[in-house]
């Protein structure tokens, strides 16, 4: 928790050079604000979040570090990750789009990408009547979304804080933006696979609730890329 503190207060103080950066700097801080409430509610925050991220054990397992957070806490780290998301694709793509345009571009992709990947696993348990399932894939997604979300959130704190070497970043925010849906489909057929589905099944449901979803919503904010 101090050291959260101390990151914070660090952010206050450093020079503060354009509106933009600003504005990045102080959703920064809010980000961290709900780290640190999420920490407050779960003191093993950090431990559970790493540990999930690396297990392939679900739901159905009778395990789940994911289970020892509250709704409340998943839902501040969505939040985090929402935000994160944005601070690093507008801090590192700045410059090669007009900013209003860019900030409403991140902005809605990526609220497209948050839409798709919680509605996509939902439908399909509602038209099959398997809670399990719903159950399982959330775990999934809350495993991959709340770590992912530290690093995102720590990668544009340094853009932020190093602007002068934005281009070297620029590969590591594409790394980790590709890991979000890569990390979750991976697991995904290995919960699959566990459960013997059939492939045929697998490979209808990742094309037509996984794959497509992001490949629309790459190829209309393709300039981000």
């Amino acid at each position: 928790m101090s050291l959260l503190v101390n990151l914070f207060f660090t952010i206050q103080l450093y020079p503060r050079e354009n509106v933009l950066k600003n504005t990045l700097l102080v959703l920064v801080m809010l980000c961290l604000a709900f780290i640190g409430l999420s920490r407050l509610m779960s003191p093993n925050l950090f431990f559970i979040t790493l540990r999930d991220f690396w297990s392939f054990k679900f739901f159905s397992d009778s395990f789940s570090g994911s289970n020892n957070l509250s709704s409340a806490t998943h839902a501040l780290l969505s939040v985090n990750l929402f935000f994160a998301a944005n601070i690093c694709l507008i801090a590192g793509l700045q410059g090669t789009l007009p900013i209003a345009v860019l900030v409403k571009k991140s902005f809605f992709m990526f609220l497209a990408f948050f839409l798709t990947q919680q509605l996509g696993f939902r439908v399909i348990s509602f038209v099959l009547k398997e809670t399990t399932l719903k159950r399982n894939l959330l775990v999934i997604t809350q495993q991959t979304w709340n770590f992912l979300g530290f690093v995102l959130l720590l990668l544009g704190t340094l853009i932020l804080l190093n602007e002068k070497y934005i281009e070297a970043f620029k590969p590591l925010i594409y790394i980790v933006l590709f890991l979000l849906p890569f990390t979750r489909i991976l697991k995904g057929l290995v919960y699959a696979r566990s459960n013997n589905y059939h492939w045929f099944y697998i490979i209808l449901y990742l094309c037509t609730l996984e794959i497509l979803p992001l490949m629309i919503i790459g190829n209309y904010f393709r300039e981000l890329f």
